[in-house]
């Protein structure tokens, strides 16, 4: 089945040299009108579009035509009143054109109430009228949608290929997507967010309208992941209202701290499994009598809830539902689920357990779009967990997509990120290799528990859960290494001063990577001074320490640079996030000459402060391969070149809102109709450099050498 953008697509093809077409819809009472589709000028006109938009809708499966009809008139208020006009209408059910039809020729009372009844959507299409949305939306689409009476109505605006969905919802009229009502349900006009178009993705179906039309009580007990909700938006109220509650319950009964985030972290993994297992059962489990094994088991009634005492049967039983689950899923989560962090016999534990399940039961995490959950879920509390004073800050999805894009880890690479943070460089590496990279070759090391956890998370969100993420305490990455085997290991002071970390005693093999990706923590505090014997053993085992240490210290960054490139095989390729002082002062430039002998640089990056709005400190991003001695000796004998290039717009600004980091973005506008633009799927497009830079990047390769063109522009 087509998407609406592919069924779109397939009408530009089939239509957009013809002047007219045969409706394919009831046009009022008409049937298979001739309806011109081009203006004076031979170019699109309303109609056009208004056409486009039906065919989309019935050729992705979203609707079938007998549902929907075209110029549909409804009498504005009582049966005598002036007639309002439907650009488009759609019914629940197929009789209404037999009813349309009698109210219409005999002007019949009970047909006009029936149609009232079973109308669930209107549409209305405009084309460059020079009437904004505000106006369409107040003048024509919400009197429409008020002729209604079920108490859900989508209402679409369909403006020259820019998609607004909004809902009239218990008597409040706001946009179908929650993040874009900036008040919730109290949202008026001006809070509707209407510079910003919908995703042609977020048209719902006819099966979801008339769901979300029958109001009936949930049974949680008997639902799919087909049946929860879809996280539509980072600034979607009911989910940071959800997040919020967590929060306080936490606080309420004083854990709000590393043990009561543990639980949480383990919950949203047990919902994480349950999604998938019901995903994968449904599949093989057919029969009737078994179609209650797919069914979900990350809930809680409300009677569940509201128990006294932990002797109440209720809640036993959600204990035992969740303990069932938890059983099932230790095996494949085991890193995440082996310790146990939940203690079913306090009464604090159980209210934070069935506030976390409370609170997420109705939405899915394997259905949403991945970039919503990273800034709700990881971002919003992984803020707890980053530690400034620690130079500990996370990177911003763009800068990650933009580095992944850049470096091309293929699907057959082994890729580490030794400051792995909450795992963001390894996830979305997965998931843009369309998730056909074994996971099995996926590493990370944090030296903070918590962020472990975090990119732990992240990854059987959206992996398999096998990456092999540890914790390292202390000095974290600095010391230990992943041997051959996938174990960590200490170098050895005594055997491996200057960056001799091959030299062991035993059979000892370390780990060597495809790809390295990595921002290394920095800050204002970023100096390495080693101020005991232990500090001064560790940093002697790095080159960069004898040969570009400034003094008595050290950038930390440039530890961080050394150590990737030790642990990156031959042809391995390197992007690493730096301070811009490495890059460019007089004081790291014996640093940079080192870099030079030991890697081909292809990229540099130049990222303005508010990048991490944190710091406010200027970063370089490095792009690099390792090329064998003789390639790199003739590689800088003969010259080459390197891509540079000063980036000024990400995309998003870094804004606090009740305590809490937002990347909240920033689109591009229109010069001429000042709007906000969109691409083919109608999707706002962010204001920013790094797609365009992606661009111009590659085709700068098919210039280079052959051996820089397989690693970086070669398909995945």
């Amino acid at each position: 089945m087509k998407t609406f953008f592919e069924a779109k697509q397939k009408f530009d093809k089939d239509f957009s040299t013809k002047n007219e077409l045969t409706a394919f819809l009831p046009v009022n009472l008409e049937i298979g009108r001739k309806t011109k589709i081009k203006g004076v000028k031979n170019t699109p006109n309303e109609e056009y579009y208004k056409w486009q938009f039906f065919y989309g809708l019935i050729h992705s499966g979203l609707y079938q035509k007998d549902f929907i009809g075209s110029e549909v008139y409804f009498p504005k208020g009582n049966k005598n009143s002036a007639p309002i006009k439907f650009d488009g209408a759609i019914f629940d059910d197929a009789e209404w054109f037999e009813t349309y039809k009698n109210w219409i020729t005999k002007k019949d009372q009970r047909s006009l109430d029936w149609l009232r009844q079973h109308l669930i959507a209107v549409i209305e299409f405009k084309k460059e009228d020079g009437k904004d949305i505000e106006t369409v939306y107040n003048q024509q689409l919400k009197p429409a949608i008020k002729e209604s009476e079920n108490d859900f109505v989508l209402g679409v605006l369909y403006d020259t290929e820019r998609l607004f969905l909004f809902q009239k919802k218990h008597g409040k009229f706001i946009r179908l997507d929650e993040s874009y009502n900036l008040k919730g349900e109290n949202s008026s006009t001006k809070e509707l967010s209407l510079h910003l178009p919908d995703e042609f993705r977020k048209i719902p179906s006819f099966e979801q309208l008339k769901k979300r039309i029958v109001d009936v009580k949930i049974d949680r007990s008997a639902r799919t992941v087909n049946d929860l909700d879809i996280i539509t938006g980072v600034f979607s109220t009911q989910v940071n209202q959800a997040i919020s509650d967590i929060l306080r319950t936490l606080d309420k009964i004083s854990m709000l701290n590393q043990r009561g985030y543990e639980i949480l972290l383990q919950l949203i993994a047990l919902k994480i499994f349950d999604e998938k297992k019901n995903e994968l059962l449904k599949y093989y489990i057919q029969e009737a009598e078994n179609q209650d094994i797919h069914r979900l088991k990350f809930y809680i009634e409300q009677d569940e809830r509201d128990f006294r005492t932990l002797n109440d049967d209720n809640v036993q039983t959600f204990i035992k539902r969740i303990q069932d689950l938890k059983a099932q899923a230790e095996s494949t989560y085991k890193v995440i689920l082996s310790n146990s962090t939940i203690d079913w016999k306090s009464e604090g534990h159980v209210a934070v357990v069935g506030s976390i399940v409370y609170n997420l039961q109705d939405y899915s995490f394997t259905r949403s779009s991945t970039t919503d959950l990273y800034q709700l879920i990881f971002y919003r509390f992984a803020n707890a967990f980053t530690k400034s004073e620690k130079g500990q800050f996370l990177t911003p999805i763009p800068l990650i997509n933009f580095l992944v894009d850049i470096v091309n880890p293929k699907i057959t690479d082994t890729m580490a990120d030794p400051t792995v943070g909450s795992g963001d460089f390894l996830s979305i590496s997965y998931v843009k290799s369309d998730r056909k990279m074994d996971d099995k070759n996926i590493y990370g090391i944090d030296n903070d528990a918590q962020m472990v956890m975090l990119a732990q998370l992240n990854m059987l969100l959206n992996g398999d859960g096998n990456a092999k993420i540890e914790f390292s305490p202390g000095y974290g990455s600095i010391t230990h290494k992943f041997d051959k085997d996938g174990k960590l290991v200490s170098l050895l002071p005594a055997k491996h001063k200057s960056g001799d970390w091959d030299n062991w005693d035993d059979y000892t093999e370390l780990k060597k990577f495809d790809v390295v990706l990595t921002n290394p923590p920095f800050g204002e505090d970023r100096k390495f001074e080693p101020k005991t014997q232990k500090d001064k053993d560790i940093i002697e085992m790095y080159e960069l320490w004898h040969a570009a240490r400034n003094g008595g210290w050290i950038d930390l960054g440039l530890v961080f640079l050394e150590n990737a490139y030790r642990i990156l095989k031959e042809n391995g390729r390197l992007g690493i996030v730096l301070s811009n002082s490495i890059a460019s002062i007089d004081r790291w430039e014996n640093a940079r000459k080192w870099l030079m002998s030991k890697m081909r640089v292809v990229a540099l990056f130049d990222l303005p402060s508010n990048v991490f709005a944190d710091t406010g400190v200027n970063t370089t991003v490095i792009v690099a391969y390792k090329p064998t001695e003789k390639e790199l000796k003739k590689l800088n004998e003969n010259g080459y070149s390197i891509f540079v290039k000063d980036i000024q717009k990400v995309g998003y600004e870094v804004k606090t809102i009740k305590r809490v980091k937002h990347f909240v973005p920033i689109y591009k506008i229109n010069d001429e109709k000042f709007e906000v633009e969109t691409d083919k799927e109608g999707r706002p497009l962010l204001d920013e450099e790094f797609s365009s830079t992606v661009q111009e990047f590659r085709e700068w390769c098919l210039g280079q050498e052959k051996s820089l063109q397989d690693l970086f522009y070669k398909e995945k």
